[in-house]
């Protein structure tokens, strides 16, 4: 799954719009990671793709801070507490 496939992907779950922008340097520091974009979601929060470790932290629809081995573990775990929340609620 390529970044912009996943970012896509997380942006349907969460109900809000994701502006891909790849990231053009070959390591992330500091100063080079300022763009917007680049896995943030507005009136969500971050969810950024690090090799194969994602991490996530949203505060809308759901709170949730957490790190994943692989991007389909992260939309698995993003799936399962959408899901939970909305059985909470019913």
């Amino acid at each position: 799954m390529t970044d912009e496939a996943f970012y896509a992907r997380c942006a349907d779950l969460l109900g809000t719009v994701h502006e891909h922008l790849p990231f053009t340097h070959h390591k992330r520091t500091r100063w080079n990671n300022r763009k917007p974009g680049s896995g943030r979601f507005p009136g969500c929060g971050i969810i950024r793709i690090f090799g194969n470790e994602v991490h996530i932290a949203i505060r809308s629809p759901i709170v949730m801070h957490e790190r994943v081995q692989g991007r389909n573990e992260a939309i698995l775990l993003i799936e399962e507490r959408l899901r939970v929340q909305g059985e909470t609620r019913q």
